[in-house]
């Protein structure tokens, strides 16, 4: 009994890292009709970044909402902050090594462009410097929610600018079909088009039900989620806030794991970087500080107490520092970033888990 009781938080874990890939799939099958008017940059920094990033955004809610305890909103934050380590460790990475041509054909190295890498690292480092500078004060504001949420905003506008900029067209909407796998496996992997509409193209009716319904699935495997952090940090001893630091944000990074992934074997290098990018911005930002923000407002305070020790020091400055290390590392070598670029952000990633275990746990 001991031995399953020890198991379960994991296999909460595991089980929530299977329900929000799918459940993500299906949000930003939706989410792409309702954003096909958007300008390609405006549409990649809201409709994609937020498809990747509800699991974030959701165990933030569930910490604030569901259980009740403002004091959980430290596990939250390891949850995102370590989601934005492995964002920009290991998923690069694994592009990177899992990288082909458009021929299908395995790529030794891959291009990318400098200006799109030096505006994308410009706009997460200064998310994460400001989020740092908010956590050395002893308490979390409504203000500071405030600013974060602005700071995504400009950055929405960046990439709306260049969008507009370099735009050679009117993009032409693709409906994005998810394959009909026969009614079980369409109902437990939530292909929620094809269960209910018989997977036609969308409208706006048919849409807003699959991006509710995803929502919901999103919410209950973010719940799941969290009380498998709680329950993995009192089963191995180590306090909360690590638990969600490494499971959690593991967990939660899934969605970005796998779109990144696939757009790194299907030669779309450019993309397979920039959305781990991105998605840090909006984690650090958006994520983290509008279901905060939107605590303050409902419980009609402007603050929330955030306790100083060595373990938010720590990741403060561990953010910055492994987000400078990954973009000095793609930007020295964007002309050819090779696999050893890879290997390198996988153990800078090891190094700071063990690092954290040693120092935190």
């Amino acid at each position: 009994m001991n031995t399953i009781q020890n198991l379960w938080p994991f296999l909460l874990i595991i089980f929530s890292c299977y329900l929000l890939k799918y459940a993500c799939d299906t949000f930003e099958q939706a989410a792409s009709y309702l954003g096909r008017n958007f300008p390609p940059g405006v549409k990649g920094a809201t409709v994609n970044a937020i498809g990747s990033s509800m699991p974030e955004m959701c165990v933030v809610i569930a910490t604030l909402f569901w259980f009740g305890d403002p004091s959980l909103v430290m596990v939250a934050l390891g949850v995102t902050a370590g989601s934005a380590i492995f964002n920009g460790c290991v998923i690069p990475a694994l592009s990177i090594i899992m990288a082909k041509d458009e021929n299908g054909v395995r790529v030794q190295s891959i291009q990318l462009t400098k200006r799109t890498l030096i505006r994308d690292v410009f706009w997460v480092l200064t998310a994460e410097i400001a989020l740092i500078i908010f956590l050395g004060f002893n308490h979390f504001t409504l203000w500071m929610a405030v600013v974060l949420n602005v700071i995504y905003f400009f950055y929405a506008v960046h990439l709306y600018i260049d969008a507009k900029r370099h735009q050679q067209g009117e993009d032409i909407y693709e409906y994005e079909e998810i394959d009909d796998r026969g009614a079980f496996l369409n109902l437990i992997t939530f292909n929620f088009n094809t269960l209910f509409f018989s997977n036609r193209p969308f409208t706006l009716l048919p849409a807003l039900v699959v991006l509710s319904l995803a929502i919901a699935v999103i919410s209950g495997s973010s719940y799941l989620l969290v009380e498998g952090v709680l329950g993995s940090a009192s089963v191995l001893g180590v306090p909360e806030f690590f638990a969600g630091l490494i499971f959690g944000s593991a967990a939660s990074s899934v969605p970005d794991l796998m779109l990144s992934v696939k757009d790194a074997q299907k030669g779309e290098y450019e993309d397979a970087v920039a959305n781990p990018l991105a998605s840090n911005t909006f984690d650090t930002t958006v994520a983290f500080a509008l279901p905060l923000l939107a605590w303050f407002l409902i419980n009609g305070v402007d603050s929330l107490p955030l306790v100083q020790d060595q373990s938010l020091t720590l990741l403060r400055w561990s953010i910055v520092g492994i987000t400078g290390a990954v973009a000095a590392s793609l930007l020295f070598n964007y002309k050819k970033v090779t696999r050893n670029v890879a290997y390198f952000l996988l153990a800078m990633f090891f190094f700071w888990a063990g690092i954290m275990y040693v120092l935190i746990g």
